[in-house]
């Protein structure tokens, strides 16, 4: 019988709990070895690693090859060869999916490449209008049915970066708002769980969802003055909702909303951010507290957000008075400290990560 992969993290956590079970009696002795020998690492494949990066320089090849005998080539010949490469990666990884399937996967990710390519040659030939992010507007819809039809979660997670590089460049960023980007992250989340959830596609749609956000701030306050402050309390109160219900969501979503009230909190507090410069004193020691009581609910990751915080404020003070050489031995031993106190409360096992 095959044995169940775990990731090298997930094995650890198997083994440490098995062990546990046993000292406590609910495992026979030797009852949790046998277990565990019924799993095993997931190593990553050498032969997948060859193929994938074979396909990656292949089509790296074959583009540079087109592009530069660009002006060669005419607009007929050029439009039929890019169609003929897309094509024909596409035909020869359905031919071998049922012998050959890690080698038709490496031919449908090679197809992905040249779909994309293809869009950027296609526009630079005919002269498209457009701004040239759009590109990976269409990039990102056209791959989006073969990481269903195919249930690759790679071609997913490269569909959702491609649509968020285009909105973190959106030329109409205060002009409108994308309403169809929420169609876009709610068929990213439905793909997601259909066809087995990847932490990094929740991320990067979580990411996407939060570029959504700044573009409807961006277009009910375009024109208006000293407003940097609002976009920081609208996701401080996101990264801090995450993080609330933390209980109803999966992990990477509440490490997301860590990371984003952290960010948030860090940059409002500086004056400068602040329309009155006075503001961000009182609203530093609020949120400090409001870290205290994360951490004695058992959050490490509230802790490293503590320690930024403390560092950024040490730096801020010390800079101007202490010589440089002493300001950073200093914040050296303080880093030191923090990483200390932070491991101890893992090996402790103070709560949560999260």
């Amino acid at each position: 019988m095959d044995k169940r992969k775990l990731k090298a993290g997930e094995y650890q956590i198997l083994q440490r709990e098995l062990g546990y079970l046993e000292k406590r009696g609910v495992l026979a002795s030797g009852k949790g070895e046998e277990i565990a020998e019924l799993y095993e690492i997931e190593h990553l494949s050498f032969t997948k690693t060859l193929l994938y990066v074979g396909s990656v320089l292949i089509g790296a090849g074959i583009l540079s090859f087109v592009a530069s005998n660009w002006a060669e080539i005419g607009k007929l010949a050029k439009f039929l060869l890019i169609l003929g490469l897309f094509a024909s990666s596409c035909f020869a990884g359905y031919k071998l999916e049922s012998h050959l399937p890690k080698t038709a996967r490496s031919f449908y990710y090679l197809g992905v490449l040249v779909f994309g390519a293809g869009i950027f040659l296609i526009g630079q030939m005919f002269h498209f209008g457009g701004d040239f992010q759009e590109a990976f507007m269409w990039w990102s819809l056209g791959i989006m049915p073969l990481a269903w039809v195919l249930r690759d979660k790679w071609i997913l997670l490269a569909s959702s970066l491609l649509i968020l590089v285009y909105m973190t460049h959106d030329p109409l960023m205060g002009q409108s708002v994308p309403v169809w980007v929420l169609l876009w992250s709610a068929a990213i989340y439905f793909l997601n769980e259909k066809i087995g959830f990847m932490p990094a596609t929740a991320f990067v749609n979580g990411l996407l969802q939060l570029a959504f956000i700044a573009s409807i701030l961006s277009y009910f306050l375009d024109g208006m003055n000293d407003t940097v402050y609002i976009y920081g309390l609208v996701y401080l109160v996101i990264g801090i909702g995450l993080v609330l219900a933390r209980k109803n969501l999966r992990d990477v979503y509440v490490i997301l909303g860590y990371l984003v009230h952290g960010v948030a909190a860090l940059f409002l507090s500086f004056g400068e951010t602040w329309p009155t410069v006075d503001f961000f004193i009182p609203f530093s020691i609020l949120y400090i507290l409001f870290l205290l009581f994360l951490i004695k609910k058992g959050s490490l990751l509230s802790i490293v957000i503590l320690c930024v915080m403390i560092f950024r404020f040490y730096l801020d003070i010390t800079f101007a008075f202490l010589p440089k050489s002493l300001v950073f031995v200093i914040g050296g031993l303080l880093l030191l400290g923090f990483g200390l106190y932070f491991e101890r409360q893992r090996k402790k096992g103070a709560g949560s990560h999260v």
